[in-house]
Formats: structure tokens, C-alpha cells, sequence
């Protein structure tokens, strides 16, 4: 059994996964759900800017922006409230259900701001057609506000593990080093997305996958994803490369239940060339198989996944699915990779897609 910081820091260390190889009591649990909510707290208190990240302007109270519309998470709502992505990853500390209010929200810019600069994409009225470039460039600005909000918070939260918990030097040196280089892209990706919306720039965007379905799906996802691999196994990003020169590259992911209908989209920066292989083979694909790729990045790859109440447990049960849902991309590792190419290629190995249940099939839909 774990005792005090030992233990507190030791589940952090683990990536704070479920109980399954940890011996740990429901006291505990108790005593490090308690010392965590302090800690993300604090974590937030010093993290938090006293201006709008997009005005600038002097803000004493920030809006509670969703990164996914809550009219989409009301879609799917349950009694006003949706699972979340630890249904499946099962983390010992955390719920598996939040109210819609409270689902994916962060606070990073201004009430005015909030209900301007997102008014096109966050209108359900405006999903009847293609949506518009000033539509797409707004929900990539969501998008890379919403991750460089995680990143700030995330290092303050490793600032604080190690100076009041001990977390060990070198964790925290490489967890702050991919923060940061994270983070710099995020403000480059939202510098930009901010600059197309302003100038009402045409085709900056590459928008390769538009679905509409005339069924509603039983989950909500908005974000943007940095693949590892092609269909063919081709390596897209290197995340192992610590070069200042390198850039990854990012994919914008949509699934969004509307009353009626669903809306599914792809796109990527048009200035961005490393995923012209990635979309010419997602193209040669059936209308099934785009699905079930979709499906398989959403649960792969991002932990900005909402879900339905009502899903069949033993879908939410089967052992892939909550595989998929457990896999995370944290380049860090305790002990030497021998072949980081390679474990990227096993791990996200699209030959295994149809092995995942597909959740954005008719067969699942809510109505």
C-alpha cells in the first residue's frame, strides 16, 4: 500500500491510471481525490492570465467556453449529462460523467470575446450545407485555445508535483520540455486561425472529409489530433524528435450530433503538405471504412471525447474499445526506446480499426 506523497505522486507517475496492478484502498482513493482537486486547483490559480488571451483586455472574470458547442452536448445529454472519456480509461481519481455545463470547458478569454469570434460555427443553423471557411478557421481557433489552456495548466500542474510532492527531476525537465514546444505550437496554430477568421481568407483550410448523416450519433468530438501513421504505415509525425526545428503537424477532427442528423468533418492547414498521403488514402476508402477511421483516431489518439448514457454497456465494456480509449501519445518514458518508429507503427496500426466498435455506425445511433 502506498502511503502519503509516495503514493500520491507514484499514481501521477503511472499516468494515473485505473487500480487494476496498484494495491490501493478506498481510503486512499478518498485522501488522493482530496489532495488532487487542491492541487489542479492551485494548478489553475497560477496558471490563470489576468488578460484575454484574444483582446488582451484587462479581465477579472473569464467565460466558461466549451471546446465542443453544449448545443451538441445537449444532443446526446442524458438527463442534462454525458459520460466522458474515463468511462473507458477508468482513472482511479477521476468521474466518468460530467454535466453538460461542465463538459470540456475551459477559461482562457473573455464573456465578449466568447460570444463573438465563435458565432458562425456555434449556429446549429449553419450545418445545412458545407461549412463555410470562416466556420472552419473558428473551430480551429477553439481548437488550439482550447489546447494551449491544457498545456499552461499542465505546467504549473508539474511546477507544483515537483516542488510539493517530489516529483523526480528528470520527469519533470522532460514533461515541461514537450509542454513547451506543444505550446508554442498552439499559439502559432491560434495566431493564424485568428488571422484567417479576421481576413475572411478563402481556402486556407483544406477540408478533405465532410459527412453529413440522417442519424444522430451517440457521441460529441471536437478536436485537433497529431497523427502518427499513415494506412500504410508511413510516419506523419515524429514526436520522438526534440529538435527546436521540428514541427509537428495536426488533423481537425468534428463529430457533431445535431437534433436530427450528425455532421462529420476532417480538415488541416493548407499550408501543411505531411498529410497528402493520409488523405488520398482516406479518400480510396468505402463510406464504412471513413467511418471506422474516424472512430478509430477519436479513440486512439484524443481524450476530448463525450458519449451518451445510454450506449449498450457492453459496447462500453468490450476490451478494445477500452483499449483504444486507455492509449495515449505521452512521449515520455521511464526506461530507453530502442525504436520509436516502430511502436508508433504497432500501436496505431489502422489495419486494426474494424477491431474497435464503430460507434458513428446507424446501428448505434440515438434516434
Amino acid at each position: 500500500m502506498f502511503n502519503s506523497d509516495e503514493g500520491f505522486t507514484h499514481m501521477f507517475n503511472l499516468g494515473i491510471l485505473s487500480g487494476e496492478n496498484i494495491n490501493i484502498t478506498k481510503d486512499n482513493i478518498i485522501e488522493y481525490r482530496k489532495r488532487m482537486s487542491k492541487l489542479f486547483s492551485k494548478s489553475r490559480k497560477d496558471a490563470k492570465s489576468e488578460e484575454c488571451f484574444y483582446c488582451g483586455k484587462k479581465c477579472s472574470s473569464f467565460c466558461n467556453s466549451h471546446s465542443i458547442p453544449a448545443f451538441l452536448l445537449r444532443n446526446i445529454a442524458v438527463e442534462g449529462e454525458v459520460y466522458n472519456n474515463n468511462k473507458l480509461v477508468q482513472i482511479l481519481l477521476l468521474d466518468d460523467e460530467d454535466g453538460v455545463n461542465q463538459s470540456g470547458t475551459f477559461q482562457l478569454i473573455c464573456r465578449e470575446c466568447d460570444s463573438k469570434i465563435f458565432s458562425d460555427y456555434e449556429n446549429p443553423d449553419n450545418y445545412g450545407d458545407v461549412p463555410t471557411s470562416r466556420m472552419i478557421a473558428q473551430i480551429a481557433m477553439k481548437n488550439y485555445l482550447k489546447g494551449i489552456s491544457k498545456r499552461k495548466f499542465e505546467i504549473a500542474l508539474f511546477d507544483n508535483m515537483k516542488s510539493d510532492l517530489g516529483l523526480p527531476s528528470e520527469l519533470h525537465k522532460q514533461k515541461q520540455l514537450v509542454n513547451n514546444l506543444d505550446l508554442q505550437e498552439y499559439y502559432e496554430g491560434f495566431k493564424r486561425a485568428k488571422r484567417v477568421d479576421n481576413k475572411g481568407w478563402e481556402k486556407e483550410y483544406y477540408l478533405f472529409y465532410h459527412q453529413k448523416l440522417d442519424y444522430v450519433v451517440p457521441i460529441a468530438f471536437q478536436s485537433n489530433i497529431t497523427l502518427l501513421v499513415d494506412f500504410e504505415g508511413n510516419i506523419i509525425n515524429d514526436l520522438y524528435n526534440m529538435s527546436s526545428q521540428y514541427k509537428t503537424r495536426d488533423i481537425h477532427i468534428c463529430v457533431f450530433p445535431l437534433e436530427k442528423s450528425s455532421v462529420i468533418m476532417m480538415f488541416v492547414d493548407s499550408k501543411h503538405k505531411r498529410y497528402r498521403r493520409f488523405y488520398r488514402q482516406f479518400r480510396k476508402l468505402s463510406h464504412e471504412d471513413k467511418l471506422a477511421a474516424v472512430n478509430y483516431i477519436i479513440f486512439n489518439f484524443s481524450e476530448e471525447l463525450y458519449i451518451n448514457k445510454e450506449v449498450n454497456k457492453q459496447v462500453l465494456d468490450d476490451k478494445k474499445l477500452i483499449e483504444a480509449g486507455r492509449k495515449t501519445v505521452d512521449i515520455i518514458s521511464s526506461e530507453p526506446i530502442d525504436n520509436p518508429k516502430l511502436i508508433a507503427r504497432k500501436n496505431f496500426d489502422f489495419s486494426l480499426m474494424h477491431e474497435v466498435p464503430n460507434l458513428l455506425l446507424e446501428k448505434y445511433k440515438i434516434r
